[in-house]
């Protein structure tokens, strides 16, 4: 990697981190105070509704914006193409979904889903203008200006969103919220960012990229409906009180676990794509990632189980309760989120589109059987199925990755099992130390973090484990140019 590509990988991890953890943050924040006004079944009814939404962005955007990142000469008729492409086809998923809501509402046996529904399809169309616009960004590692689209857009909608709550619009403030967040990133990529369509579709250029990105397509929507089949199955057999309670874990549980994970894959993608021809420095750089983030997500899952309790109290008062052993479910799987991220962007980073697709189906198709055997035991049981399927997840594609870079299950393993076995012997301790006295809720969420931080950094420094060498010296230079 040249020194060039080296700084602005650097560069991009940092504007990445502040454009992902600015925007969850403050969806984060948007979500405590939402959550104390409104009731679970309001979160409930959108959960039952974002599977349809979630699918149909995937396929607006499932394949081409990975094939123009993937493609290292991109042209203007590329990214007019896959921008024409786009609208057309979020235009007929809006007509699809607009038609279609009064039969999702009655599948669900919730009237009120039809409007809300057809509001929320409008957001397709909405994604559709600035998806071009912020691949092109993406590909250019250029991720100070997708921070302050994000984040100025975030905060404009959080303010629709929270004052509508506030004047008990319920569900709509929801919606609301949603619909404006899109809305003011269309305009201010449009406006912001100079990049126009050419008046001009290539069909060349449609077929080339669709080489590439119609199985990263069909990945997408595969690993879409997966990621969201647990609400659609809840909602229905269950009710949207049940399903607020899993949105809220989920929501809590992403925070961490998609903002590493959408770093990892934001800034690893394409840099992996510019080393594709170099497969030893690619499986360099891969290691180096694989240590390093697994050095902060395994403490960070294991100690969110073990403060679980006191969190949610905290956040969202005890009416959310309930939502506390699912949410320390998902953290258990939110363990290997980051792990799979990185092994999934070498096979997209190699252009090795057939083997990825390959891969999601097989992976996937077992996730769906371990959900329908756990669901025979509750939600519980059908989040304990994903668990396990997580974990699957890791070996097959450790084993990939192997027979690509020779970076298989044996080096991953020996690379973050220590940390892994590390994590868990900080959240025995820090369990067992409170577990005879009962303190405050907030009190007690503090020193859990504290005793925990103590426990792991202190194990991992005698340990003298990678991933503490690696952030000990970033912190030790960034402390001496302060200096």
């Amino acid at each position: 990697m040249t020194g060039t590509l080296a700084q602005r990988t650097i560069s991009g991890m940092l504007w990445n981190s502040l454009q992902r953890f600015g925007t969850l943050s403050i969806s984060f924040l948007v979500n405590l105070v939402l959550a104390r006004l409104l009731s679970p079944e309001d979160f409930g009814c959108i959960g039952m509704l974002m599977v349809f939404i979630a699918v149909a962005n995937a396929f607006i955007d499932g394949g081409f914006g990975a094939a123009l990142i993937q493609k290292k000469f991109p042209t203007q008729e590329d990214y007019s193409t896959v921008f024409y492409w786009n609208l057309v086809l979020s235009a007929v998923l809006f007509i699809t979904l607009f038609f279609a809501a009064p039969a999702i509402a009655r599948f669900y046996k919730i009237p009120l889903l039809c409007d809300v529904l057809r509001v929320q399809s409008s957001i397709l169309i909405l994604n559709a203008f600035y998806l071009v616009p912020s691949n092109i960004l993406r590909k250019k590692l250029e991720f100070k200006s997708l921070a302050k689209v994000s984040i100025v857009s975030s905060l404009l909608s959080a303010v629709i969103g929270i004052t509508l709550a506030l004047c008990d619009f319920g569900v709509w403030s929801l919606v609301a919220n949603m619909f404006f967040l899109s809305l003011f990133q269309a305009l201010f990529f449009w406006f912001w960012y100079e990049w126009r369509p050419l008046f001009f579709f290539s069909w060349k250029s449609f077929k080339e990229l669709f080489s590439f990105g119609s199985l990263m397509l069909l990945s997408s929507v595969v690993e879409t409906i997966y990621g969201n089949v647990s609400s659609l199955i809840i909602g229905r057999v269950y009710s949207a009180r049940d399903l607020g309670f899993y949105t809220q874990a989920k929501k809590v549980e992403m925070v961490p676990t998609n903002s590493l994970a959408n770093i990892v894959n934001s800034v690893t993608f394409p840099v992996f794509s510019q080393v594709q021809d170099d497969r030893e420095q690619l499986r360099y750089y891969v290691q180096k990632n694989v240590k390093s983030i697994t050095f902060i997500t395994f403490p960070l899952m294991a100690l969110l189980i073990v403060v679980a309790q006191p969190l949610f109290t905290f956040l969202f008062t005890d009416k959310w309760d309930s939502a506390v052993p699912y949410f320390q479910i998902l953290c258990v799987v939110g363990m290997v989120d980051t792990l799979n991220s990185t092994n999934t962007n070498v096979f997209k980073s190699l252009g090795k589109s057939g083997i990825f697709f390959t891969v999601q189906l097989i992976k996937r198709s077992l996730g769906i059987v371990s959900i329908l055997i756990g669901l025979q035991y509750g939600i519980s049981g059908l989040l304990w199925g994903i668990t396990i399927s997580g974990y699957l997840n890791f070996f097959i594609n450790a084993f990939v990755t192997g027979r690509l870079i020779n970076y298989g299950i044996k080096e991953q393993m020996r690379d973050v099992g220590l940390s892994y076995l590390l994590a868990l012997i900080a959240g025995c301790v820090t369990f067992f130390l409170f577990s005879f006295v009962e303190w405050h809720y907030f009190i007690s969420l503090v020193a859990q973090a504290i005793v925990y931080a103590v426990v792991y950094l202190g194990g991992a420094s005698v340990m003298k484990l990678e991933g503490y060498s690696i952030y000990r010296k970033i912190l030790i230079d960034r402390m001496k140019k302060v200096i």
